[in-house]
């Protein structure tokens, strides 16, 4: 078959769609009935926060205009500004798709990373023979997908636990995600690097006003000495992939894919969602939002390349598998041992019927790299290696054929397009 040309919208309804998607997504007609449910449960929830939390402000208004006359006008007029900044509080947190981020984070400041776009690839379309769309996560202020999960983490840990400093370990993109978050929320900030971390990533640590230490040969030992320090200084340690906030902040991601694939004309939920896996907390994170949208027949195909495949090795093995070292080129995704919960997540399926089903594959640090080189000919975006072993996935005309998915065998694909900041023009040579 052919792939399908998405819908092209006269200005008018680019407009009326624009306003729609400014809403909750849970409150747009589905026609996905497996979702249908869902959204209807969830937009009747947020009217009903909304309704009790304005009933509340009309009450505390009224209870102040009755004893207006005994009390200054410059009083009433900070009760006044006190009830509109909750107003425009609780209007901004009902905006948007949030996943099950808590309201009180945001009572101060919106969340650091923003909505990416999600773009239809003409290229990998006619290649795949379906459409295929891009979930650009490179467009994110820190140049990947960390900051929905690290901002979330590093925003509740100020807003709630009252942590003014942050430590992480990173050779790069979870570190960038801590120092831009320690940067936009005015804490300090320290990042343990190991010594493969590039020169021209340690000076954009330090332009985010991050501390940074080099220790160690590889993240572990970096990660060993980081949790040291978080230690010792009673710091907030924003570990690279663990942890239940850092996953909830990922799973945004695919709240936006929802909304987006819809005002693209797609009708059915995708067939995959096509991730890479370091750590594992974006793995884990874009099951949490499968779930949370109703998305239970959509399964993950989730790539690694060789040497840095320790997802791959534990579902081989069925066990947790501890590499000996990480060979491969793609150093972010550098994780000598994946998340316990992820690989945990691989078993769900069989085990408990669970969705989503993961299907995990390997790629060579030479595909990883070609497919990186064909993406910014195409497309004109550069990413790194890390990014591009989920590319290579669809620049493999066999991968998506003979991965099967009966449920949902013709609809689209959706490859998380996670960016990367190690990388620049000389990364290609």
């Amino acid at each position: 078959m052919s792939a399908r040309t998405p819908q092209i919208l006269s200005s008018h309804d680019f407009i009326q769609r624009s306003r729609r998607s400014s809403s909750s997504f849970a409150s747009t007609t589905t026609q996905q009935s497996e979702t249908k449910n869902g959204y209807i449960r969830a937009n009747t929830q947020k009217k009903k926060k909304k309704r009790i939390a304005l009933d509340k402000i009309k009450a505390s208004t009224s209870s102040s205009e009755s004893s207006e006359s005994s009390s200054s006008a410059s009083s009433s007029n900070d009760q006044q500004k006190n009830n509109s900044n909750n107003l425009k509080k609780l209007e901004w947190f009902n905006f948007g798709p949030r996943g099950t981020m808590k309201q009180e984070v945001f009572q101060t400041r919106s969340p650091l990373h923003v909505n990416t776009p999600l773009i239809y690839s003409q290229v990998l379309s006619e290649i795949n023979e379906r459409n295929v769309y891009l979930k650009l996560d490179n467009c994110q202020p820190s140049g990947s997908f960390k900051l929905r999960g690290l901002g979330y983490a590093c925003m509740k840990a100020v807003e709630i636990d009252g942590k003014r400093t942050f430590v992480s370990s990173s050779g790069g993109n979870a570190g960038l995600g801590v120092a831009y978050s320690g940067l936009k929320l005015n804490v300090k900030t320290t990042v343990v690097v190991p010594e493969t971390t590039p020169v021209f990533i340690r000076d954009r640590l330090k332009s985010l006003k991050a501390k940074v230490i080099v220790h160690g040969k590889q993240w572990s030992e970096a990660n060993e000495l980081a949790m040291k320090i978080a230690k010792e200084e009673d710091a907030f340690f924003a570990h690279p992939f663990e942890g239940e906030d850092t996953w909830t902040g990922h799973a945004t991601v695919v709240h936006e894919m929802c909304a987006q694939l819809r005002d693209a004309g797609e009708t059915k939920p995708p067939s995959f969602v096509c991730t890479v896996c370091g750590g594992g907390g974006l793995l884990l994170g874009i099951a949490q939002g499968l779930r949370e949208v109703g998305w239970a027949k959509t399964d993950v195909i989730v790539s690694e390349t060789i040497g840095c495949d320790s997802l791959y090795q534990s579902i081989k093995e069925n066990k947790l598998i501890t590499l000996d070292a990480i060979t491969s080129i793609a150093k972010s995704l550098g994780a000598a041992q994946v998340s316990p919960s992820a690989f945990d997540l691989t078993k769900q399926y069989k085990r408990e019927g669970k969705s989503p089903r993961i299907h995990a594959k390997t790629v060579t640090d030479a595909e990883a790299l070609l497919a990186c080189k064909r993406f910014a000919n195409d497309h004109r975006i550069l990413v790194e290696p890390a990014c591009g072993a989920a590319l290579a996935l669809a620049y493999d005309t066999e991968i998506f054929k003979s991965t099967k998915n009966d449920a949902n065998e013709n609809s689209c694909v959706v490859i998380e397009v996670c960016g990367g900041a190690i990388v620049d023009l000389n990364s290609f040579n």
